[in-house]
């Protein structure tokens, strides 16, 4: 019986694709190299980050790779106010799990003093029990957070959903023994996501009822 839902935050609960391909867009054309369609970015986009810079041209040596991870950052901070929104059906969707009685948590590699913000801006701060995220001691990545998050809470992950936009989404939920489910709406394709054997939903309505009646 399922009992814990992890939500991935960006391009699962946020709709921020399109602000993260334009921003990576201009930034290839400063660059110089070559456009890339926003097709490719969903066929392609993965994590590590620098991989998919990488893909696209990008000289990744370190000094050059903190500056362009700095002016995404930069131009993310200043404009996600304004271009992004929540995912249709999201609130919906966590109204009806908090009524029903499950825990709900945000598991992101983002700092958790920003995520908070953004939550509280959206106004769906209150339908979370806790969040696994950064807290800046130490640059640990989704799978790390996400232990220390189970183990301080004594989680049951044979008792847990994680939900996420991407196939690293998918390997995360994997190594933390969770089960996977897709949204396919976000930072990668459905057919890059259907590579997985996860469960892919297009919407929050068919993940409740997926949650409803799969015995997962």
């Amino acid at each position: 019986m399922i009992k814990n839902i992890f939500f991935d935050f960006n391009g699962t609960i946020l709709d921020d694709t399109d602000l993260c391909y334009d921003i990576e867009a201009k930034m290839i054309e400063e660059e110089g190299l070559p456009p890339v369609s926003k097709e490719f970015y969903l066929d392609n986009f993965c994590f590590p980050v620098i991989d998919y810079y990488k893909k696209v041209g990008f000289d990744v040596s370190k000094a050059n790779y903190d500056r362009i991870s700095k002016k995404f950052f930069d131009s993310y901070l200043e404009r996600e106010k304004n271009e992004t929104s929540l995912n249709e059906g999201i609130v919906t969707l966590l109204k009806k799990l908090k009524k029903d009685g499950y825990n709900l948590y945000i598991l992101t590699a983002s700092e958790e003093k920003i995520l908070i913000e953004q939550l509280k801006e959206l106004e769906i701060l209150e339908y979370f029990d806790g969040f696994s995220a950064s807290k800046n001691i130490e640059a640990l990545g989704k799978i790390d957070y996400g232990r220390i998050f189970i183990k301080e809470n004594n989680i049951n992950t044979s008792e847990s959903v994680m939900i996420g936009d991407t196939l690293h989404d998918y390997d995360v939920a994997k190594a933390l023994n969770l089960k996977p489910v897709l949204y396919s709406k976000g930072h990668n394709s459905k057919t890059l996501l259907a590579k997985t054997d996860a469960p892919i939903v297009d919407n929050f309505e068919d993940f409740y009822k997926l949650l409803k009646t799969s015995s997962f």
